[in-house]
């Protein structure tokens, strides 16, 4: 008899305890200062994050459109630089494809990427390839800024350590490889001569267009 009361004894304190620990869990438990809330959503995007995103994914679509105006100039007969031409489809490909990266993971993420709002290009001809290699180069500076400021916004305002790595692993890496090619390509051609457009820009043209030469070799 004695022992059937300490076991009845025992499960209504063990059951206590349970219930306790439940409600605590339930109601946000404090331990030394730490807190565990009720219900934290991390995978629907903070609204700050999800409007930047949609702003970046127009962005690259702009970006986009810039090389292949680009790539369209170089390659017309007035221009006749298939080589430059090559190189500028490639980028406006790749730009095509960080847009629809954004546009994947704003899906992932359970949102909707609204309207597109792409702003197009403003300048449609370029005299030489450096001019045309230098506006490249502002505007990867310019779209690697704004990933990097989407970068601070999620993580001190939507503290979403899920976008900082998607932005890290995805873009910031690429983007600082895709400038320093650039850069390189600029000063090559300042090298044989390019401020003039002349017989140096046409060898480096050649090089591009036979598979002689690339980026990635600069």
């Amino acid at each position: 008899m004695r022992s059937i009361l300490l076991s009845s004894i025992f499960l209504l304190i063990f059951s206590g305890s349970c219930l306790a620990i439940l409600d605590a869990f339930t109601d946000g438990l404090d331990l030394g200062g730490y807190s565990l809330p009720r219900s934290v959503n991390n995978y629907e995007l903070h609204d700050s994050c999800l409007i930047e995103l949609r702003k970046q994914m127009n962005l690259e679509k702009h970006a986009s459109l810039v090389y292949k105006q680009m790539a369209f100039h170089f390659g017309s007969v007035k221009m006749a630089r298939p080589g430059f031409s090559k190189i500028f489809e490639h980028h406006s490909t790749e730009e095509h494809e960080h847009s629809n990266k954004f546009i994947k993971y704003i899906d992932l993420r359970g949102a909707t990427i609204g309207s597109f709002n792409i702003t197009m290009p403003h300048k449609t001809s370029w005299s030489k390839a450096l001019e045309a290699v230098e506006d490249a180069i502002e505007l990867e500076h310019f779209v690697t800024n704004e990933i990097i400021r989407i970068h601070r916004i999620a993580e001190k305002t939507c503290k979403d350590v899920h976008l900082m790595n998607f932005l890290e692993n995805d873009f910031i890496e690429e983007q600082i490889s895709s400038i320093n090619k650039l850069m390189k390509l600029a000063t090559l051609l300042r090298s044989v001569g390019g401020n003039d457009g002349g017989y140096g820009e046409y060898l480096i043209d050649r090089d591009f267009f036979n598979g002689k030469l690339s980026l990635d070799e600069l």
